[in-house]
């Protein structure tokens, strides 16, 4: 091959190239089985704007197997993304586009504004809302019942006056059924995600608009007190698992998000005496919020494809709800979208305050911080260690402000 040929066969090969990305299939990388997809797929794959397949990424590799496959030049070109856990990770290494100004004002236009700062990172919006998961205080009125009580407590004395009645303990000493019991995680959600609803309901936030760190907050003390306070007089056996105990009948009371219903059911038989309502902390009161984005890889050879495939997906047509919707009411979850909210059939009873709270604007969102998995783990540590009486509020708070700053600095 002589050298003037060079330059022509290599144009040739990115000419075929870019022919053969824009030829394939949009590649929509999810972490719902195939099952749990499948009304999702079937609109994929009956998109009309082009090819379009689904990929699942198991959920707990789902961070790791993107920032790897994007090494080695394979990624897919849509991704449904755990704002608060993945999102800033996901944003500091390149790997997601900026939101399109139409996109943009559909999203600020149609969904509840906690849940658009869900997909919002460093003030960008990086995608379109799909599932949320919303915390409130479920209770047993069956139990409540049996000690004189006939609704959910309205104030937080109230909580604490019910779950003390209903608590009982064998002859060992041990919890027989708890009044009210926190739910036990390995990732720090049991201890740290009441504490931001009850931060939020003290008028607070962990971190300020700048991002300065601010757990030891007079708000962020006074919600960790509230939780300490029921360990240290009494109230709580933070050995009980609500995960466990509440669907065995052997809980009143816990703070819980909308996804645990089905589990719920299934352990009590119904949800006849389950009563869900606002966490109790006054007319101000406040709750948080989690949510997935779907969004679009910042080096896909088909953007405006991709984000019209996004649209497609979440927007309602012809008064029926969207297809990211239809999806998420088969699963029994929640889509903080209005127009969605408006076309899929009337909430049953249990999922009703989880949606009233979204549209009324009660939620806040759980902080987008680099390494949140591991900050949340560091809090839950602490918040143990003030539970069990190790230490104090807030001298605990102060050193957790330091550590947690100390895990931002090493990403700034």
């Amino acid at each position: 091959m002589s050298r003037r040929t060079i330059p022509l066969a290599i144009g040739a090969a990115m000419a075929a190239s870019a022919a053969s990305a824009q030829d394939a299939p949009l590649q929509v990388a999810m972490h719902y089985t195939q099952e749990q997809a499948a009304p999702l797929i079937a609109c994929i794959e009956a998109w009309d704007g082009g090819a379009a397949e689904y990929q699942q990424i198991s959920y707990g590799d789902y961070l790791q197997t993107v920032l790897t496959g994007r090494l080695a030049g394979q990624s897919p070109d849509i991704y449904n993304v755990y704002g608060a856990v993945w999102g800033a990770q996901m944003v500091e290494n390149g790997v997601l586009a900026p939101v399109p100004d139409d996109l943009e004002a559909f999203v600020r236009d149609g969904y509840a504004g906690g849940t658009v700062e869900a997909a919002t990172i460093g003030g960008t919006l990086y995608g379109v809302p799909t599932e949320v998961s919303v915390y409130m205080l479920v209770s047993n009125m069956a139990l409540l019942r049996e000690t004189g009580f006939d609704a959910p407590p309205a104030t937080w004395d109230e909580l604490r006056e019910m779950a003390e009645a209903v608590q009982t303990t064998n002859e060992q000493g041990r919890t027989d059924t708890a009044g009210f019991a926190f739910f036990q995680s390995g990732s720090g959600a049991g201890m740290v995600h009441p504490w931001y609803a009850l931060t939020a309901s003290e008028g607070g936030a962990p971190y300020g608009a700048d991002g300065e760190v601010q757990l030891s907050s007079e708000a962020g003390q006074a919600a960790l007190e509230r939780m300490a306070g029921l360990v240290r007089d009494g109230i709580v056996d933070p050995t009980v698992d609500a995960y466990d105990a509440f669907p065995a009948g052997g809980a009143a009371m816990m703070i819980m998000a909308n996804w645990y219903e089905s589990a719920i059911e299934d352990g009590l038989g119904s949800l006849d005496d389950v009563v869900v309502s606002a966490i109790p902390m006054g007319e101000d009161w406040r709750t948080l919020q989690y949510a997935f984005f779907m969004g679009v890889d910042s080096g896909s050879d088909r953007q405006d494809d991709a984000w019209a495939l996004v649209r497609h997906l979440n927007e309602p047509r012809d008064g029926e709800p969207s297809c990211v919707a239809q999806m998420l009411d088969g699963l029994g979850a929640l889509t903080a979208s209005a127009a969605d909210t408006a076309a899929l059939p009337t909430p049953d009873a249990f999922t009703q305050p989880y949606v009233d709270a979204l549209a009324e604007d009660r939620v806040v969102s759980q902080p987008n911080v680099m390494q949140a998995s591991e900050i949340e783990r560091t809090m839950a540590r602490t918040f143990e260690e003030v539970l069990a009486g190790e230490a104090e509020v807030g001298a605990a708070l102060e050193d957790l402000n330091g550590e947690v700053e100390d895990i931002l600095f090493e990403f700034q």
